[in-house]
């Protein structure tokens, strides 16, 4: 025990450096930073960690790197990033003799050469000096350094702001400016010793302040309690509308600062905060017969079926599901879409809130996970069977909430159509906001802090333009939507439409989206004698979902089992799409 002690203190060259970090008033995690001597070579090693809350589910992110240094000025990074079951991880070499170049491979996935900016900082002691330095002679920093677990330039902007002494670091000089990392800016504050180095940072996430800082500083006075979370932040209420899911058109006004949107088919401004939003229409016949791509793909399209770390549908795991598909030989691209976003949905049985982000490999070994698993998943096998498509950050209207959401886009002759395999919608459902698509090359494309980040801050109103009106054993909604039943009465009260009937209490009625299977623990499967038509029915809730067809779902709440089975042959039902 000694010896090994012994040999730990002569290799370390300085003592670990180790930091606390608060979000909104709570301590969500910390880092530690340590540099060795390894015989010539020089080291450095962080590790970084949080934990967060999302929807009463945690989730914990953690990351370490590891950078080395020869006496020849050869760099070696590796690092390691966990934000689910199975890491994010790879290694970088940088040489002096090739200045310009960053060489990167990624454990899964293909090598991949950046261009170094010119007077980028990729060895992490280069920060520290030009921090420390900025603080004894009062100058501005100007930085760029590389982020590899995400693999993207990050920007660093400070102006002196004066002496600022803090417990244990009488020297402190504060500095403010704004940190720029991808296409992500945010406000900085940081506190930086001549002789220590960075001691404290504040900055601002999605609303919340952010403060790190050393350990050796006291700890910031507790707040009244936890409020809301940075994801709770991310949700917006919704007025109740029971037919929300079959909604085709309709008009959002946003207040407050608003984000800059793109504009296509599905989203187009009216004026300024005013955007109307439309459902996809389905492909028309020469869309729906268009082939996959078969060797070579067009240079437009060849970035959208290519692999990456986060769809690595070359790796033989991905045969397996291929197989479980049975796809018959020469399908369409419009079928084979339908087909992967009906076994995304199927496949991810475990639908919860605790994973970070899992790569497409890992949803192939754990079929678990929210949004973002659904569509990493969906992308690879539609890109291993030639269809090119991409991922998109938004928010979308579920119930009562407008949140955070990621979602598909499948190419179709000159237009992108959205799927959405997290619901089982092809295309989606018009109530979405995109802000924008990424190619999954990284995860810094995906761009989930910069989509939160645009949310703060505005609200969005749904305007309405069709009623719904309640006629006897008929209702009927915008856009041609109508259910029947003969001897029924609706009513609606406040969003809430109810279905009246001879005897007992009014069922609550309402439009959602395909149960899954975690939904329909419990229920027994129906169809109707006449009908032929499918529904599950709980008997411990005296719930009924019923399948009206072409993706349509009603929900209907308080039945008995006669009930349900009569529900499944009387009730009529029409929408613009039938």
């Amino acid at each position: 025990m000694l010896v090994l002690t012994g040999l730990t203190l002569f290799g370390q060259v300085s003592p670990i450096h180790s930091f606390r970090q608060w979000m909104g008033g709570q301590e969500v995690g910390g880092s530690t930073l340590e540099t060795r001597l390894d015989g010539k070579v020089r080291e450095v090693r962080s590790r970084e960690w949080m934990v967060l809350s999302r929807m009463g589910q945690e989730i914990r992110e953690e990351v370490s790197e590891t950078a080395r240094k020869s006496p020849e000025g050869q760099l070696t990074f590796t690092w390691r990033l966990q934000l689910s079951s199975e890491p994010f991880e790879g290694r970088a070499e940088w040489s002096p003799r090739e200045p310009g170049v960053l060489s990167i491979q990624p454990t899964h996935g293909s090598a991949v050469r950046k261009e170094v900016p010119a007077g980028a900082l990729l060895w992490p002691e280069d920060l520290e000096s030009l921090l420390k330095e900025a603080a004894r002679t009062g100058k501005a920093v100007e930085a760029t350094t590389f982020s590899f677990p995400v693999q993207q330039w990050s920007g660093l902007h400070l102006v002196p702001q004066g002496a600022a002494p803090l417990p244990g670091f009488p020297d402190a000089v504060r500095f403010t400016g704004e940190e720029r990392d991808g296409s992500v800016t945010a406000p900085v504050e940081v506190w930086i010793s001549p002789t220590a180095g960075e001691v404290r940072q504040r900055t601002e996430l999605g609303g919340l302040e952010l403060l790190t800082q050393r350990s050796e500083l006291p700890a910031p006075i507790p707040g009244k309690g936890p409020g809301k979370g940075f994801f709770e932040r991310t949700l917006q209420t919704l007025p109740l509308d029971p037919f929300q899911p079959w909604i085709t058109e309709l008009v959002l006004r946003g207040e407050g600062p608003l984000p800059n949107l793109p504009e296509d088919a599905q989203q187009t401004q009216l004026s300024k905060g005013r955007w109307r939003l439309r459902r996809a229409s389905f492909p028309t016949p020469e869309e729906a017969a268009q082939l996959p791509v078969k060797g070579t793909p067009s240079p437009d399209e060849a970035r959208f079926l290519a692999p990456s770390p986060l769809v690595q549908f070359q790796d033989p795991a991905f045969d397996g599901l291929i197989r479980r598909m049975a796809l018959s030989p020469g399908l369409s691209r419009w079928e084979i879409a339908r087909r992967v976003n009906t076994f995304v949905f199927d496949w991810i049985t475990e639908k919860d809130f605790t994973v970070g982000f899992a790569s497409a490999l890992e949803v192939c070994h754990h079929p678990r996970g929210d949004c973002t698993e659904h569509g990493v998943l969906a992308v690879a096998l539609l890109r291993r069977l030639g269809v090119p498509a991409r991922g998109v950050t938004g928010w979308v209207g579920l119930g009562e909430v407008l949140g955070l959401h990621f979602w598909v886009e499948v190419h179709l002759k000159d237009r992108w159509i959205p799927i959405d395999p997290t619901f089982d919608q092809a295309p989606a459902s018009a109530l979405r906001i995109k802000l924008g698509d990424t190619d999954l090359s990284d995860l810094g494309s995906v761009g989930w802090e910069g989509a939160a980040l645009a949310f703060t801050g505005v609200r969005w109103v749904p305007e309405q333009e069709g009623k719904i009106a309640c006629l006897g054993d008929l209702v009927t909604g915008p856009g041609h939507i109508q259910l029947r039943l003969p001897r029924g009465h609706w009513d609606l009260q406040q969003g809430v439409l109810r279905l009246q009937v001879s005897k007992g209490s009014p069922w609550q009625v309402q439009a959602v989206n395909r149960p899954s299977e975690s939904q329909l623990k419990g229920a027994s499967h129906l169809a109707g004698g006449r009908t032929l038509r499918h529904g599950w029915w709980n008997p411990a809730s005296r719930v009924l979902w019923m399948d009206l067809g072409e993706g349509r779902w009603i929900q209907v709440e308080g039945v008995t089992e006669a009930d349900a089975y009569d529900l499944l042959d009387q009730l009529m039902a029409a929408t613009s799409s039938s």
